[in-house]
């Protein structure tokens, strides 16, 4: 096996549950279709340059992590993509998540590595051009702990 590989080898998986629920608990459903998947980690900095800092060179402190996802794809209506599910609760979303558009993400790489935790889903957007596939797209930002485990 290769070690490089494509994204379309990728998977996402989401479950609708608070940012406070066990994860092993919750129920996870390939988001299907998909195209682009994207997984970016910032951290927020302060500065702590002070008189003798060393060579009269800025430092800094990460102060708070923050985790954005966004992913596209092909629309269809079929269950198995579960694109409805997932869109109908980004757009109303019910009591179980507090009215929120809270979510459960992992993105799997093909050799088992996993980012998972809680988001809350920032975007949904639909695109139905004239003379091309439906399409669809989405981001979110983290709601608390976003883990990394390597393969």
């Amino acid at each position: 096996m290769s070690e490089q590989f494509v994204g379309r080898d990728c998977v996402v998986n989401f479950a609708i549950g608070l940012p406070s629920a066990n994860p092993s608990s919750l129920t996870f459903k390939q988001l299907g279709m998909m195209r682009g998947k994207s997984m970016k980690t910032s951290w927020d900095t302060v500065d702590t340059t002070a008189d003798m800092s060393p060579a009269f060179t800025k430092t800094n402190l990460a102060t708070f992590k923050a985790v954005e996802f966004s992913g596209d794809g092909v629309t269809y209506t079929e269950a198995l993509a579960n694109q409805n599910e997932f869109k109908a609760h980004v757009i109303s979303p019910g009591s179980t998540t507090g009215n929120q558009p809270m979510v459960w993400l992992q993105l799997i790489d093909l050799d088992g590595s996993m980012y998972e935790g809680p988001f809350i889903v920032t975007e949904w957007s639909d695109d139905r051009p004239h003379a091309d596939a439906a399409t669809w797209s989405t981001s979110a930002m983290s709601n608390g702990a976003v883990t990394f485990t390597p393969a």
